[in-house]
């Protein structure tokens, strides 16, 4: 039997409340596909593209080394996973997904942002999607139904919707465009899920898929846990996940919007035999250009990281490269500069995986790393617990700009 790969709570990272309780954010124009990095809006693994606003100076001294700023928070903060983007604009959850805070200043001050009344309502913890620094979506369970929130103002107003289904993962490609992945219902090696289409930013949908109780299995069956989707474009979907069966690959990929899919038929390297895998979406650099992630458990129990890549929008996939260990978290700064982060530190390639170095000794001393983000080759922002606390809501934040070779702790703050 597989063990789980995540922490348990490492899973919650998919959703936050909002609401209209801070101090007007700045307005932006809302983001067309065109003005957005390709993929605009792929759900999962991939970082944001991100510059803070406010990079963290520090100061050389004679040997040329840097300073740790002086001014560290007495405080942890209650923020859990973090996404970032340009102009120094963020988004941050804590890990139950009981607030949501929104940075304009690069991670320096986080703004309570979450609506209570809608939070006071919900049955469980909710689903997000972040677009830009201003435009996000908020799916939230109300026991068999949900509310869909969207703002586009940073969290300062919300749009809520009624649906007559249940919550799950949005992604949308634009302020019009997008999918809902509404996780149905779970048992024991099975989930049940239901695709939904908007045109309209999420005020009306239309379903695509679903799985019916009693019904026989469809083509992306109910076996095996989901752990995400894709949509690179309006007809192109994948879905990930894993099963308990030795040396599968689960992946499942649409050419009609979600209405059918089909398992894609992926090879394994040579010489593997009774390998527990689970796969993560595909993240798309480009149309034809993308990277498959996968975690492996190899039958002598050794872990492992697994890359496929493709060049031709997904007709096939080659097997890439692997790195040891097996990651909490992928991210993808771009085609070759990705990080990995395991349990023991941090691994970074330079050159799409095709080779790796360890980057532990750059991590703070007396920190453990939860989640990170990068905007580029360089710059990246990390959330870390202190050694010891299992509160999960005392962390402190971190800024790199030599692509996580050494951390520096920001002076970050929640406002008034």
């Amino acid at each position: 039997m597989k063990k789980s790969l995540f922490p348990v709570l490492f899973f919650l990272f998919l959703a936050l409340a909002l609401c209209a309780c801070a101090a007007a954010a700045p307005t932006e124009a809302e983001p067309t596909a065109a003005d957005l990095p390709y993929p605009a809006g792929a759900e999962g693994l991939q970082s944001a593209t991100v510059y803070p606003a406010s990079p963290v100076q520090t100061t050389p001294d004679a040997s040329g080394s840097t300073e740790t700023p002086t001014e560290v928070p007495p405080d942890g903060l209650p923020l859990y996973s973090l996404r970032m983007f340009p102009n120094g604009q963020g988004w941050a959850a804590d890990w139950n997904h009981s607030a949501l805070y929104h940075s304009s200043d690069g991670g320096l001050t986080w703004t309570d942002v979450s609506p209570a009344d809608v939070l006071a309502g919900a049955s469980g913890g909710y689903y997000s999607f972040f677009l830009s620094g201003n435009t996000a979506w908020l799916s939230v369970p109300v026991f068999e139904n949900s509310i869909l929130l969207r703002t586009t103002d940073a969290g300062t107003t919300w749009n809520s919707t009624s649906l007559d289904f249940p919550a799950g993962n949005p992604q949308f490609l634009d302020g019009s465009n997008g999918f809902l992945f509404s996780r149905l219902d779970a048992a024991a090696g099975s989930e049940y899920v239901a695709l939904y289409q908007s045109s309209d930013g999420g005020a009306t949908w239309e379903q695509r898929f679903s799985h019916e109780a009693g019904q026989a299995d469809p083509d992306l069956p109910t076996g095996g846990q989901k752990t995400g989707f894709v949509f690179p474009d309006l007809n192109n979907g994948w879905v990930s996940g894993s099963e308990p069966i030795n040396d599968f690959v689960y992946l499942f990929r649409s050419y009609n919007s979600g209405v059918n899919w089909f398992l894609v038929d992926l090879i394994l390297p040579d010489g593997v035999t009774d390998a527990a895998i689970e796969s993560f979406p595909p993240v798309f650099f480009s149309p034809t250009d993308a990277v498959l992630p996968l975690r492996v458990y190899l039958s002598d129990g050794s872990a492992r990281s697994w890359f496929y890549q493709t060049a031709d929008g997904g007709e096939t996939w080659t097997f890439r490269s692997e790195a040891n260990p097996a990651a909490q978290q992928f991210v993808f700064a771009d085609a070759l500069n990705w990080l990995l982060l395991g349990e023991s530190g941090f691994y970074r390639s330079r050159d799409g995986g095709a080779s790796w170095e360890e980057l532990s000794t750059g991590l703070p001393a007396g920190f453990t790393p939860l989640a990170l983000d990068l905007s580029d080759a360089n710059n990246g922002w990390m959330l870390a617990a202190a050694d010891g606390d299992s509160s999960m809501n005392s962390n402190f934040l971190f800024h790199s700009a030599d692509g996580g070779l050494h951390w520096e702790l920001l002076p970050a703050r929640i406002a008034d």
